[in-house]
């Protein structure tokens, strides 16, 4: 009998649960759903700006598919983030990843299939949305621009870093319902740094609390600037903005901090896996 090496066999079970994810995707509705509210939104974006443009006058639009694309991505990052939460948590409570665990499985190739899982479902969702945005382009009659295409092509290094902060914290949590309310917490925090950031920075400069409120406004800058490395948000409007003004310089460091930093939350996550292991 011919014998299978290790690492041939990691490969193929690694293999067998990334096709039977993205099986349970394609036939699932969660990422048609997901799919059907970033095109509704890009259309409204789309829509406001050519009829503010047609009030103006000016008959100028900026970027007018930045936004709609931005929105696309985002969703996608924050569904597949959503998506990985669950994707330990769930089996572990429901005791198929104690059963899983029986066959030739260990964290790497659990978590190796988990991210190619995501990063398949994420193509997917882009191959389904940018046919219907270049469509739109025909209709309204505005040029869908390439170098746009080409940040949604290197995008899934921006959102990488969502996938594998929800795998770390599925493999970390005690229970589903955990994974989703640390995932909960997780997103607040990231938009209320930006939100409160926003609204301190309209304070006038002639009010009362100005004074007051500069430490706080310090604080909120700078975890806003820690946020545009660490955040896949942050990275993918980054990249897609630097894409659009073909500063390949700034996208290939956007790209090289979203490949580094799913790297180090992939780690993190394969040992909290081994330390919290696979029972409920």
């Amino acid at each position: 009998m011919r014998r299978v090496s290790p690492a041939a066999l990691r490969q193929r079970v690694a293999m067998a649960i990334a096709y039977q994810e993205i099986r349970d995707a394609v036939f699932g509705w969660s990422l048609y759903l997901t799919v059907a509210v970033a095109v509704l939104g890009g259309t409204l974006l789309l829509y406001n700006a050519t009829r503010a443009v047609g009030e103006s006058g000016l008959e100028i639009v900026a970027r007018p598919f930045y936004q709609p694309l931005l929105v696309a991505t985002s969703l996608a990052t924050v569904y597949l983030a959503g998506w990985a939460t669950l994707a330990i948590a769930r089996p572990r409570d429901q005791g198929s990843l104690r059963v899983l665990f029986f066959a030739p499985v260990d964290p790497v190739s659990l978590l190796g299939a988990l991210m190619l899982a995501a990063l398949a479902v994420y193509a997917l969702f882009m191959f389904v949305t940018i046919p219907v945005f270049a469509l739109l382009s025909l209709l309204v009659n505005l040029p869908l621009p390439p170098l746009l295409l080409v940040g949604m092509l290197v995008s899934p290094a921006f959102a990488a870093p969502a996938i594998a902060i929800g795998l770390f914290i599925s493999a970390v949590a005690g229970t589903s319902r955990g994974a989703m309310f640390l995932f909960g917490i997780a997103v607040v925090l990231a938009i209320g740094v930006q939100i409160g950031y926003s609204a301190l920075q309209g304070v006038p400069p002639a009010s009362q609390y100005y004074d007051t409120l500069l430490f706080l406004r310090e604080v909120l800058r700078a975890a806003r600037e820690a946020l545009r490395w660490v955040s896949p948000l942050a990275l993918v409007s980054a990249g897609l903005d630097a894409a659009l003004r073909a500063d390949w310089r700034e996208l290939l460091v956007a790209a090289l901090a979203g490949i580094g930093g799913s790297a180090v939350w992939l780690v993190l996550a394969g040992w909290a896996l081994r330390r919290r292991g696979v029972l409920p």
